[in-house]
């Protein structure tokens, strides 16, 4: 079983908001690492910072869930995405033409992108554009 977070999803492992513990339990059914990809990596890490702009965080908090995010990595608890890179810009560019009817953003694409070419079993996104997008591209979504 393989369970893609989106950044939407990720994010809620470090901030307890709506959906936190929809996404806790959904990571509990998988044994495996949580499957990362750099693109994850960077949004995630520049929302953090974008919440200290908004001040919904102090940068301290922010460093620490970065920390926190640096030891569950060197621990396992996530493992690198191993993507074809040809393949991810094939697919990012099918996928694309669903823009013009569901409105999905870049990274959005990207994600669902990276998600088929894992074979995800579950999608895990709070965007509902990027929901219709996974789905149209037959992932299973979640929420």
């Amino acid at each position: 079983m393989v369970i893609y977070l989106d950044t939407s999803a990720f994010l809620k492992l470090y901030i307890r908001e709506e959906g936190s513990e929809l996404v806790q339990q959904v990571l509990e059914a998988q044994d495996a690492p949580v499957p990362i990809s750099d693109v994850l990596e960077w949004e995630f890490f520049n929302a953090l910072r974008l919440k200290v702009f908004r001040g919904e965080l102090d940068s301290a908090t922010v460093d620490h869930m970065m920390k926190l995010f640096d030891d569950r990595l060197l621990r396992g608890q996530y493992a690198a995405a191993d993507l074809d890179r040809s393949l991810l810009s094939r697919d990012v560019r099918d996928l694309s033409r669903h823009s013009s009817t569901i409105g999905s953003r870049t990274l959005d694409v990207v994600h669902v992108a990276i998600a088929a070419q894992l074979k995800a079993t579950r999608f895990v996104t709070f965007d509902d554009r990027q929901a219709d997008l996974a789905r149209t591209a037959g992932l299973p979504v979640t929420p």
